[in-house]
């Protein structure tokens, strides 16, 4: 990608395990953009997904959280319908304003959402359910 957008100012490509990117940052980065990273983690049963799919989900939306700059923006492309996406991007860490659209679909396949997760101020304390062992 570097060498393809070479006269794209402003961009910097890096690659790297986006569950872990100590590369990069804390609150250093204005947006992130997902269109199937995130999907492939997500697998078994919607309703209540397997611990690897928890965890893994968790670890790069939380990476994501602590590189986005206060009102950064992660944007989020999926298939996956709203009721079963929002929990995961809801994980205990992070703290998101999520708007969420259909951006499009046809008679021949499902439609899509768009996600945008905007990082908000952290509350005192995280509040957010765990799921019960």
């Amino acid at each position: 990608m570097s060498k393809r957008h070479t006269k794209t100012a402003g961009i910097i490509w890096q690659q790297g395990d986006v569950r872990q990117m100590d590369q990069i940052p804390s609150e250093s980065i204005d947006v992130a953009f997902d269109k199937g990273t995130l999907d492939v983690w997500i697998h078994g049963n919607p309703w209540n997904p397997p611990d690897d799919v928890l965890d893994n989900t968790a670890r790069y939306v939380r990476e994501v959280f602590r590189v986005l700059k206060l009102d950064g923006m992660f944007i989020y492309v999926t298939y996956r319908q709203p009721h079963f996406v929002k929990p995961l991007l809801n994980c205990q860490g992070v703290d998101w304003d999520i708007t969420a659209e259909v951006l499009g679909c046809s008679d021949s396949s499902f439609d899509y959402h768009g996600f945008v997760l905007t990082k908000v101020m952290p509350r005192a304390a995280d509040s957010r359910a765990t799921r019960p062992k």
